[in-house]
């Protein structure tokens, strides 16, 4: 089981790789089983399962989206396999700068790479 700064790294490299755009990157962080769910409840095609379906996911959404996250408090990490992080989140949509207050909340292996990532926004603060 990854130790509680183990799993902090990780979402800090992770919000990293986001900003940069490096879909490769984010890949490696991931176990090949790994669940995405972003948004918590988002419309089909939203929650993906396997990193190819997760690369898919990210080589799509983000070109179009530009993500740019930057973290706006402290990762808190369980003794068990779970943390969570906010962060602001700066999207493009259309011809627009949106941003929006999102929670991630990934489950890690045993090899300290993210097993699950699911990510809490508020669609409606992005008009969808």
């Amino acid at each position: 089981m990854p130790t509680p700064e183990a799993m902090k790294d990780v979402m800090l490299r992770y919000v990293e790789l986001v900003r940069a755009g490096d879909v490769d990157g984010v890949l490696a962080l991931m176990s090949d089983d790994v669940s995405v769910e972003d948004p918590v409840g988002g419309p089909a095609g939203t929650h993906v399962v396997g990193k190819d379906a997760v690369a898919t996911f990210f080589r799509q959404g983000f070109p179009r989206a530009q993500p740019r996250p930057v973290l706006s408090g402290p990762i808190c990490a369980t003794a068990g396999d779970e943390a969570a992080m906010p962060f602001r989140l700066t999207l493009r949509v259309g011809e627009r700068d949106l941003e929006v207050d999102v929670i991630d909340v990934m489950t890690f292996d045993g090899s300290g790479r993210i097993s699950k990532l699911r990510a809490f926004w508020d669609l409606a603060a992005l008009g969808a």
